[in-house]
């Protein structure tokens, strides 16, 4: 699922000036994502899921995800602004299938579904 964020989002604002002032293409895709998941949050604390997590936190998941989409594309040829919208489009995505999820699981574990 895409998710499409305007040029002028906060979140995109502020990957872009995680990434902006470095030399971002020979960055690793883990460090990018790393880097874009800690300016997206902002320091604001994700929803705290019902089920296991398996050990990784919430940011440490959505980094992954993050990964994923940036091997599947070739990112270094995007510019930052194009990076911005793709990492936090990507990541707005993952929120919205990770919050269903916790929806049908909170559903099932509570015998509804």
């Amino acid at each position: 699922m895409a998710v499409m964020v305007p040029v002028g989002d906060a979140r995109v604002v502020a990957v872009r000036a995680a990434l902006e002032p470095f030399a971002w293409q020979s960055f690793t895709a883990e460090l990018v994502c790393r880097r874009a998941v800690a300016a997206m949050d902002g320091g604001q604390a994700l929803p705290r899921p019902r089920g296991p997590r398996n050990g990784l936190s919430l940011q440490n998941e959505c980094a992954e995800a993050l990964v994923e989409v940036l091997r599947a594309c070739r990112w270094r040829s995007l510019t930052v602004d194009g990076l911005s919208r793709l990492l936090v489009g990507a990541a707005e995505a993952w929120r919205q299938e990770r919050a269903w999820f916790d929806i049908r699981l909170g559903l099932l574990l509570d015998g509804i579904g």
